[in-house]
């Protein structure tokens, strides 16, 4: 169900987070939004779609994020695009006393979480940890009885916005390095999407939308 029709680029969300937390500290739900936007730099990369995402209300409880990928588009036709539900949770000092794998299966994972097996988490590693062997993951994530795709996010330069992307349960398939801002400008090409239900003839792409990413958390956005 698309319950909001404006979609944003992953460059276009980290673009707004620099400007417009420039003086000010981000929101959490911008800063789980930035996440997502990092992560789906390199999900583009990966899987050679565009991606967008939208933030979520705290109206709507869950998820955190929505994002949308597409197919290509042929012969000028609208293409077939498919949306998914992703939760952020972040790894911090204060969780460190359990391993990445015990942490992602005593929180997203826990027997009382409410997730359908389609919501993606993500784990947002924002403290020194080091990334669990395959086996590890798959005994402790699988012990949970949950399929949720489980994507692990983060930064492994001191300096410079150097990232790993891992992705882990329900199977363990790949982990990803890159330069965050360079697979950014790699889709600088992409606008600011309005989307709508349905099948059309042909694709439509607005310009002119001027909306923001964090606007709907009340964020005042800045020119870019």
């Amino acid at each position: 169900m698309m319950i909001d029709n404006i979609w944003y680029p992953a460059l276009n969300v980290a673009a707004h987070f620099e400007s417009d937390f420039a003086h000010t500290p981000p929101p959490k739900k911008a800063q789980e939004m930035m996440a997502v936007a990092v992560a789906m730099a390199a999900m583009q990369e990966i899987h050679k779609r565009p991606f967008w995402l939208q933030g979520v209300s705290d109206l709507e409880q869950s998820p955190d994020v929505r994002t949308l990928c597409c197919d290509s588009s042929e012969n000028g036709k609208a293409p077939w695009c498919f949306q998914q539900d992703v939760e952020v949770v972040t790894y911090t000092e204060y969780s460190a006393k359990l391993t990445l794998a015990d942490f992602v299966a005593s929180t997203k994972l826990a027997a009382n979480s409410a997730y359908d097996d389609l919501t993606t988490i993500l784990v947002n590693v924002e403290f020194a940890a080091r990334l669990p062997l395959p086996e590890v993951w798959s005994s402790v994530l699988m012990s949970t009885g949950k399929n949720n795709p489980v994507l692990v996010l983060g930064k492994i330069h001191p300096s410079k916005p150097i990232y790993r992307l891992a992705s882990v349960h329900p199977v363990v398939e790949y982990a990803m390095d890159f330069d965050a801002p360079t697979l950014f400008k790699k889709r600088a090409d992409l606008k600011v999407m309005k989307g709508s239900l349905g099948t059309k003839d042909t694709q439509v792409i607005d310009d002119s939308e001027k909306h923001c990413p964090f606007e709907k958390f009340g964020v005042k956005c800045t020119l870019i």
